[in-house]
């Protein structure tokens, strides 16, 4: 085996963990029903912030016996993010922008896990300088995926748009004061669903390829192209 052999290979495996890494973003979804159906209280996905279900000290108004599940579900999902940013990080231009991108999800990722660990229960001004990292940088990352992934995954590029819209749309809805829990989703759920869907396309190509063996005049970047 030559190491071009060597090192498709060894990129193509990187590729398709990082593929699982990201496709996991969708368990976020389950713990975070999961732990607002144990709420004590009636919980609203309209009026009660994502923060409330991680909360560690209960009020009248908001408890949840699984907290740790929701705090543990921040710091996993903030991992994940880093592992799949590093691990499909070659899909880009190489140099400056590459790790423009890299470098951000990287404080993404830091900046959920953070949430995780300091819950607003413990400190309301800690939890939000926590919060805010990834609640502006997540809007920034997906502006630059769609400029710099347009030529060549185009398919990953639009995905990447109308994700940003998406996102900057529901900051707006919220700077406004419209239903905190609604509009702060909106702000939220873009990114790691844009994660999700993209890493289960990649991590499911082995079975696409299976289904159709990839042309004879496809080239190996081809093959392995996210659009």
């Amino acid at each position: 085996m030559n190491p071009q052999q060597t090192d498709g290979r060894a990129a193509h495996f990187r590729h398709t963990a990082a593929g699982f890494a990201w496709a996991l973003t969708f368990l976020y979804l389950v713990a975070e029903l999961v732990t607002a159906t144990a709420w004590k209280t009636a919980y609203s996905f309209r009026h009660d912030t994502i923060s409330d279900l991680g909360i560690t000290a209960c009020t009248p108004n908001m408890c949840s016996p699984l907290h740790l599940l929701m705090n543990a579900t921040f710091v996993t999902l903030g991992l994940l993010t880093i592992a799949g940013a590093i691990g499909f990080r070659d899909f880009l231009p190489r140099g400056r922008r590459q790790w423009s991108i890299v470098a951000l999800a990287v404080i993404i990722g830091l900046s959920t896990a953070a949430t995780g660990l300091v819950p607003s229960s413990d400190g309301v001004v800690v939890h939000f300088l926590a919060v805010l990292p990834a609640f502006v940088s997540r809007h920034i990352v997906l502006i630059l995926l769609t400029v710099w992934l347009w030529k060549q995954r185009r398919l990953a590029a639009v995905w990447a748009a109308v994700c940003a819209s998406a996102g900057i749309a529901g900051m707006v809805l919220l700077a406004i004061g419209l239903q905190v829990g609604i509009t702060e989703r909106l702000v939220f759920y873009p990114l790691p669903t844009w994660m999700a869907v993209t890493g289960a396309a990649i991590a499911l190509r082995p079975v696409r390829r299976l289904i159709r063996p990839p042309l004879i005049h496809e080239t190996p970047q081809q093959a392995v192209s996210v659009a």
